[in-house]
C-alpha cells in the first residue's frame, strides 16, 4: 500500500513539473477544466465570404451589343462611358465597359431615345420585330404597360442570370416580382436606382446654433422619429426679416422638399406602401381600408401645413439650386436629397450631414429609405435574337459592377466627398441597407403619386377618403390589367 502511495506521489510530481515547465500550473485547488475557458479559446466562427464573382462560362459573341436607353442625364448617369476623364465614377464606367468587351470579345454601344414618357419607343421595335438593341431601358414607371404588352422576357427566362446572388438588389427585388415572376431587376451595373434614393441632409451649423440634439445619436439610438424631426424643425422656424410673412426668399424654415416628395417620402420612411402585394404575390391598392396610412398622412398634414415646417412657397422656382441657396445661408434646417443631387452641395459652405428619413414612432423596429420613380429598368425585348448573350452580358456586368463600381461610387464618391464626416458615411450605409420600393411611388406613379398626392399635398388638400372614393376603381382597374394578365 506505501509502495503505491509512493507511486502516486511520484507520479503527480512528474505531471507537475510537466506543466511547470510549460508555463501552465493550474492554481492550487482546481481540479476542474474550466468551460468557459475552453469556448473563450475555441476558433470564432464567422461567415464564408460572399461569392460576388458571376458563373457565366467563357464565351465569345458574334455580334455586337447595343443598348437602348432613355435620355434622362438630367437624373442620372449613363450606363456606360466612351472615355476616361479623370473621374473616378465615370472611368469606373469605361473601364467596366472595356472589360466586357475583352471578355466577350463583343463591343457595347448605347443610343438614346428622347421617346421616354411612354412605352411606344420599345414597344414599337417589338411590333416591326426589329432586333437593333439587345437590352433596352426605360424609367420604370412604364413597367406595368411592359407586361402588359407581352414586350419583355421575364429575367427567369433569360439565360444565365442568376437573380439570388448578391449583385442584383434583393431588398428592391421582393418588390418588383409580380405573381412570384421578376419581368425587371436592378444590377449593380447601374448606378440609377442608387441616383434616386432619398436622405435627408441637415444643416449642422444651425444644429449647434440651436442648441437641438445631435440627428446622428438620434439615429443611431434608435430615436430618430417624426416626432423629434418636428420638434427641431419647429425651433428654427423664424420671420427673419419682420414683415409678418413667412417667404422663401428672406425667412428660416425647418423643412425644404418638392411637394410630391413630402408624402412618400415620410409614408415609406413609416414602412407604409400605398400598393402592397398579397399572399399571392399580386399587387392592390393598399390605402382604403388602411387606419395607419391614414395616421400618417394626417400626420404630415399636420407637421407641415399646421406647425409651418415646410417652406409651402415654392411656386415657380428652380427646386434645386434654390434649395442649395437656402441650406447655405442657413435658413433650412432639413432639406429632402436624392444622392443624384447630393452632388450638388459639394460646393455649399455650410456644414452639413445625411440621415435617413425618421421612423414614424418608437414601435417601429428599422429605418425605411425611398427609392423613387425614375430609375431604369433594363428589359430583354421579346424579339431578341440572341438572349444568351444578354443574359451572360447583364449578369457579368452586375458582378463587375458590384465589385468596382459600386465602390467608387459609393466609397469615393458618396463617402470621402459629399459627405464631410465619418458619421455621415455610418448613415450612407444604413440608408442602402434599408431601401424600399412602393409601386404606387414608382410603377404606378402617374395614378398615385403624380395622379393624386402631388396636387393634393399642394393644394393642401386633406380629404382623403373622399379623393380615393373618386380615384379608387380607376386605379383598381390599372392593377387589375397586371393581375389579370399573370394570374390567368
Amino acid at each position: 500500500m506505501k509502495k503505491r502511495l509512493l507511486s502516486l506521489i511520484l507520479l503527480l510530481c512528474l505531471l507537475l513539473s510537466a506543466c511547470s515547465e510549460a508555463g501552465t500550473v493550474p492554481d492550487e485547488g482546481s481540479h476542474t477544466a474550466d468551460p468557459t475557458s475552453a469556448e473563450e479559446n475555441a476558433p470564432v466562427e464567422t461567415d464564408p465570404p460572399i461569392d460576388t464573382a458571376d458563373h457565366v462560362p467563357e464565351m465569345t459573341f458574334d455580334k455586337e451589343m447595343h443598348f437602348l436607353l432613355p435620355d434622362v442625364s438630367w437624373l442620372t448617369r449613363d450606363i456606360i462611358t466612351d472615355e476616361v476623364k479623370g473621374e473616378r465614377v465615370n472611368d469606373a464606367q469605361n473601364a467596366l465597359k472595356l472589360e466586357m468587351e475583352s471578355r466577350f470579345g463583343t463591343t457595347l454601344s448605347q443610343t438614346f431615345t428622347g421617346d421616354i414618357w411612354s412605352t411606344a419607343y420599345i414597344t414599337r421595335l417589338v411590333k416591326a420585330d426589329d432586333d437593333s438593341f439587345d437590352v433596352c431601358y426605360s424609367l420604370d414607371l412604364y413597367a406595368p404597360g411592359y407586361i402588359i404588352g407581352d414586350v419583355v422576357t421575364p429575367y427567369t427566362d433569360v439565360p444565365y442570370i442568376d437573380l439570388s446572388r448578391v449583385y442584383w438588389d434583393q431588398s428592391i427585388l421582393k418588390c418588383m416580382t409580380v405573381n412570384g415572376t421578376p419581368y425587371f431587376a436592378f444590377g449593380a451595373y447601374d448606378l440609377s436606382y442608387y441616383d434616386f434614393t432619398h436622405s435627408i441632409v441637415f444643416n449642422k451649423d444651425m444644429i449647434d446654433a440651436y442648441g437641438l440634439e445631435n440627428p446622428y445619436a438620434l439615429v443611431k439610438n434608435g430615436a430618430w422619429n417624426i416626432d423629434k424631426f418636428t420638434a427641431m424643425a419647429k425651433v428654427v422656424i423664424s420671420d427673419l426679416d419682420g414683415d409678418g410673412k413667412m417667404t422663401r426668399a428672406a425667412d428660416a424654415w425647418g423643412f425644404m422638399s418638392e411637394p410630391k416628395q413630402v408624402l412618400p417620402c415620410f409614408w415609406i420612411s413609416a414602412g407604409e406602401f400605398s400598393i402592397a402585394k398579397d399572399a399571392n404575390d399580386l399587387p392592390y391598392l393598399n390605402i382604403t381600408g388602411n387606419d395607419r396610412f391614414f395616421t400618417i398622412f394626417d400626420k404630415v398634414y399636420a407637421i407641415m401645413w399646421d406647425d409651418g415646417v415646410w417652406c409651402c412657397d415654392q411656386k415657380n422656382i428652380n427646386h434645386w439650386p434654390e434649395t442649395a441657396k437656402m441650406l447655405s445661408e442657413s435658413r433650412v434646417l432639413f432639406i429632402d436629397e436624392i444622392f443624384y443631387r447630393l452632388n450638388e452641395l459639394r460646393d455649399v459652405e455650410v456644414d452639413f450631414g445625411i440621415i435617413p428619413y425618421p421612423m414614424f414612432d418608437d414601435t417601429q423596429a428599422e429605418y425605411y429609405s425611398r427609392v423613387e420613380a425614375g430609375a431604369r429598368i433594363g428589359m430583354i425585348p421579346i424579339t431578341n435574337k440572341h438572349p444568351e448573350y444578354a443574359g451572360a452580358l447583364l449578369e457579368a456586368m452586375s458582378s463587375y459592377g458590384y465589385n468596382n463600381l459600386i465602390p467608387e461610387y459609393y466609397e469615393v464618391a458618396l463617402k470621402r466627398r459629399t459627405s464631410r464626416d465619418s458619421e455621415s458615411s455610418e448613415m450612407l450605409d444604413l440608408i442602402f441597407e434599408t431601401r424600399r420600393y412602393d409601386l404606387g411611388d414608382t410603377w404606378w406613379c402617374n395614378e398615385l403619386r403624380d395622379g393624386l398626392f402631388k396636387s393634393m399635398f399642394g393644394d393642401n388638400n386633406r380629404n382623403l377618403a373622399s379623393e380615393m372614393a373618386k380615384q379608387e376603381k380607376i386605379i383598381s382597374k390599372t392593377l387589375d390589367k397586371v393581375v389579370d394578365k399573370l394570374s390567368g
